[in-house]
């Protein structure tokens, strides 16, 4: 199984990438005067909004290989990517909301543009596992996975990318405003946490393939050991039972 072979290789770059991440944030990057200790939610909240949009996008990617080829393996594929996704956004809200009790004396916003619209690409998430497990048959339920994964991956980077190049936030921007550009060890901190939680979604999504395709064999394994027709393993791939 290739995702077996890649997890262990990937897990120790993960790891390294991730001590690095954590020695420049939390040791090596200045304080900022102005903000004070809550500047080191920079390099956690925005990078965790970054991956889970990167994953939402995976799961659009996934999804459009599905339709074309009718691979089940795309769908699980796209499955992974868009429950890791989800994770991703949560933890992105509450430090969002952790961020905002620091910055504003308040956890939420309504009148901020930004939040609410994460807010909203989260809700909209919400609803992707209900409305799969609602259909019975397992082609037309991925199939109808594969639909929404492609629709909600296209909206939600360029709905939120949109809301970002409005004017008069309250959330911060650093990356786009001149005036306030990161310096050196802070920049490489920031770059860092991205790229460490990239590693991080991709190791996951490894894992829980490597976890699930080894749900699946074992399910057919037992179908034969109790003498029902053996299911073949990209047709199991896309049943309800196995995700």
């Amino acid at each position: 199984m290739p995702y077996a072979r890649r997890l262990l290789p990937l897990t120790l770059a993960t790891a390294a990438i991730v001590v690095v991440w954590i020695l420049f944030a939390a040791v090596i990057a200045p304080t900022d005067a102005t903000e004070g200790l809550r500047q080191r939610l920079t390099y956690l909240h925005p990078a965790f909004a970054i991956v889970t949009l990167v994953a939402f996008v995976a799961g659009a990617f996934f999804g459009w290989q599905h339709l074309k080829s009718d691979r089940p393996l795309d769908d699980l594929r796209a499955y992974v990517a868009i429950h890791l996704g989800q994770i991703f956004c949560v933890i992105a809200l509450v430090t969002g909301g952790i961020w905002g009790q620091a910055a504003w004396g308040k956890w939420w916003d309504w009148g901020e543009p930004v939040l609410v619209t994460f807010l909203i690409i989260f809700l909209l998430y919400a609803t992707y596992q209900p409305m799969r497990f609602a259909i019975e048959d397992p082609e037309r339920q991925a199939r109808t996975a594969s639909v929404f994964a492609v629709s909600a991956g296209i909206f939600a980077p360029v709905c939120f990318g949109v809301v970002r190049m409005t004017t008069n936030l309250l959330h911060p921007q650093p990356l786009n405003d001149p005036g306030s550009n990161l310096p050196g060890t802070a920049g490489v901190a920031f770059a860092l946490s991205v790229l460490a939680l990239i590693a991080v979604f991709v190791t996951l999504w490894h894992l829980e393939l490597v976890h699930k395709s080894t749900r699946i064999r074992l399910r057919q394994l037992q179908r034969r050991v109790e003498g029902e027709d053996a299911v073949p393993l990209v047709a199991r791939a896309s049943s309800p039972v196995t995700l």
